[in-house]
């Protein structure tokens, strides 16, 4: 799945990955191929992607996160770069 990471300063990360897991507001989500379409407000805490058994780690202040058909897109205030 394709998923999109982007700050006010730059792209974050752009690829394709095997899931996502966000800090929601009401807890953490796991988004993997073809999620139901979604749009929620992201907490501080981690984003987490996994892509053929790696992790990459991005610390995030707050956030949104939509989910559509062709991509998840993310638009979050991180805490470091």
């Amino acid at each position: 799945m394709l998923v999109n990471i982007l700050s006010l300063e730059k792209v974050v990360y752009q690829g394709e990955v095997d899931s996502l897991t966000v800090p929601g507001i009401m807890g953490r989500l796991t988004i993997l191929a073809h999620h139901t379409p979604l749009i929620t407000f992201l907490k501080k805490g981690n984003l987490i992607l996994r892509k053929e058994g790696e992790e990459k780690i991005f610390e995030i202040k707050k956030g949104v996160l939509e989910i559509n058909p062709k991509e998840v897109n993310l638009l979050v205030s991180l805490t470091s770069f």
